[in-house]
């Protein structure tokens, strides 16, 4: 077996053509989800194969993982357009889970209104492969839950642009670029008008999200928040709502 790089330091192998990695109570209701989208002709996600004590096995999905947007093919705009339509036919696979699994479901991060689909949640550079320029297959679907498509767009467009301060450590692009970024990263997705007016206040509601969600698990002990929380992540995404917030202007001129 292989120990693979990224979360979860040392928790995470490879075996093969499976991956062995921790499971969860919502892991369940994530492996039935996932063969929901493979019924719907949805091959870029793992297939669950199964759950034994606190770990699962699901397929390893082929190809090359980085989160450097500041890498030739990872920040590429090719590579952008891509990954904003593999989202769009993920979301479209998603469509009709919510209302065709019949078992109780129970997610890792709580479920927002509207609940129009189960969104991936965490539809970030270092959770999707890649083959060449092309975003191929999305990993780590523990973060799923049921939301509208804007509250993961919101997220995804933050990641993908990013919408962070260039005085931050590792963003790749300053400003204007991040601007052109998110508007392509709209278009290719399909994003209507409506959403693009709406999409800086989600995105900031969505990391607010995230920091309270981060700040309650590390209150409650879970040592992986807490550790998130002592390095400075959450502190971070305050800061970058401080960001998309001064810049709300320019963002909605860039998109509209």
């Amino acid at each position: 077996m292989k120990l693979l790089e990224g979360g979860r330091t040392g928790q995470i192998w490879r075996d093969g053509d499976t991956v062995i990695r921790p499971s969860g109570a919502w892991t369940p209701t994530v492996h039935r989800f996932l063969r929901h989208l493979r019924s719907r002709g949805f091959s870029g996600a793992p297939d669950p194969i199964e759950i034994t004590g606190n770990q699962e096995v699901i397929s390893y999905v082929a190809g090359r993982v980085c989160e450097d947007l500041s890498d030739q093919f990872v920040g590429s705009e090719p590579m952008l357009l891509s990954a904003a339509r593999l989202l769009r036919d993920f979301h479209s696979a998603s469509q009709g889970f919510l209302e065709s699994d019949r078992e109780v479901q129970t997610w890792m991060l709580p479920p927002q209104e509207p609940r129009e689909i189960v969104c991936h949640g965490d539809y970030a550079p270092y959770n999707v492969a890649t083959a060449g320029q092309a975003a191929v297959g999305i990993i780590d679907f523990d973060a799923a839950h049921p939301a509208s498509r804007l509250w993961d767009l919101a997220y995804s467009v933050y990641r993908w642009a990013p919408l962070s301060d260039p005085a931050n450590p590792h963003v790749a692009f300053n400003l204007d670029e991040q601007l052109r970024r998110a508007e392509l990263f709209c278009e290719a997705y399909g994003a209507t008008v409506d959403e693009r007016l709406q999409l800086p206040e989600m995105i900031c509601r969505r990391l607010q999200a995230l920091v309270d969600f981060m700040l309650a698990n590390a209150s409650a002990g879970e040592t992986t928040f807490a550790e998130g929380v002592a390095t400075g992540d959450a502190r971070l995404y305050l800061s970058d709502i401080d960001y998309i917030r001064s810049h709300r202007d320019r963002l909605l001129e860039a998109l509209c």
